[in-house]
């Protein structure tokens, strides 16, 4: 940078998943070298840029280096993916009371993620979006914010901004995954349902079983279990096309008790228990708790996988419904 910069060196942040460190690797090269070092790159997944250190905690780190970043580039591949970690990691790096931030999303397949639909992006396939991005990036003044001078003197679209673009894009061609993923058939083996609660909620739960009944405890599961994800399958258990957005636990067993009134409601206990037990970081006991469903078939509610996400400040529970004959 020219004599016009500021004392402190910009920062530039790649926010990716570490699937995708070779390609945040030569998105950090190109950086380093065409601003020949005078750019703070912080990328997580490599050894050879700034990163987080050893014996500290990890967030801490990552939050102070978000908070200092001018620019972050956000490497989105599939949609498909759980981009949850790098939402947080672009939440961090625009908070209103950190200093101002651009986002750039880096765009490696056909889509992109929906909150940057209505800002313009950089299609990393396209090489014409590959010279935009250089040409901002060596040639304006405002490319990082709040500082007012260019990263090299190069003209605009000059000889050297195309010939860096043009070598930018082969490198990237190099190790960008497939535009389109490998399309794969399968099929549930039976009825799934993901319910969430909040980690404020769950220490409700634990508090209640130590200090409250059995009962009290299944009614707070009940009331803020949030049905975050269900296939068609489970949804059919219900008989229901599908469950309302904001729909919870209760609402699932209001539905079953209104198409089954005379039928017993025991797995509801059983599927409860099973919850608690996630809730408090244990094994839950299987719980062989029947319940009717259409068609004349009988399910088994078992809780399967228990998930504790700190940045969305929630746990999730997923749950599978077994398929039984029942001796008459």
């Amino acid at each position: 940078m020219n004599s016009n910069s500021s004392n402190s060196k910009p920062t530039l942040f790649i926010s990716h998943k570490h699937v995708d460190s070779k390609i945040a690797d030569v998105i950090r090269l190109f950086i380093s070298d065409r601003s020949g070092g005078r750019i703070n790159v912080f990328q997580s997944s490599s050894p050879w840029a700034d990163g987080p250190k050893s014996g500290s905690n990890l967030n801490q780190q990552l939050k102070k280096a978000l908070w200092e970043t001018d620019v972050l580039i956000l490497l989105y591949t599939h949609l498909d993916q759980d981009w949850s970690y790098c939402m947080w990691e672009c939440g961090v790096a625009t908070h209103p009371k950190s200093p101002d931030t651009k986002i750039i999303l880096f765009q490696c397949s056909g889509s992109s993620h929906n909150l940057f639909h209505d800002q313009v992006n950089i299609n990393v396939r396209s090489l014409v979006d590959i010279q935009r991005f250089t040409n901002e990036f060596l040639t304006s003044s405002d490319f990082f914010p709040d500082r007012s001078d260019c990263v090299t003197d190069f003209h605009p679209n000059g000889q050297e901004v195309i010939a860096a673009a043009a070598r930018f894009f082969q490198d990237m061609q190099q190790v960008l995954p497939p535009e389109r993923e490998e399309l794969s058939e399968e099929w549930p083996a039976y009825p799934f349902l993901q319910l969430e609660i909040t980690l404020q909620q769950a220490k409700q739960v634990c508090q209640a079983w130590e200090e409250q009944t059995i009962q009290d405890v299944n009614e707070i599961i009940q009331n803020n279990c949030l049905i975050s994800e269900s296939d068609k399958y489970c949804e059919q258990l219900f008989n229901v096309p599908s469950f309302e957005r904001g729909s919870k636990l209760n609402d699932l067993i209001t539905l079953w008790r209104e198409a089954y009134p005379h039928s017993q409601s025991q797995w509801v206990e059983g599927l409860c228990s099973q919850i608690l037990a996630g809730v408090r970081w244990q094994f839950p006991r299987p719980v062989w708790r029947l319940m009717q469903t259409p068609n004349g078939a009988w399910c088994a509610p078992m809780l399967n996988r228990v998930r504790r996400i700190p940045s969305q400040q929630c746990m999730q529970f997923d749950i599978y419904f077994y398929k039984f004959i029942k001796d008459k």
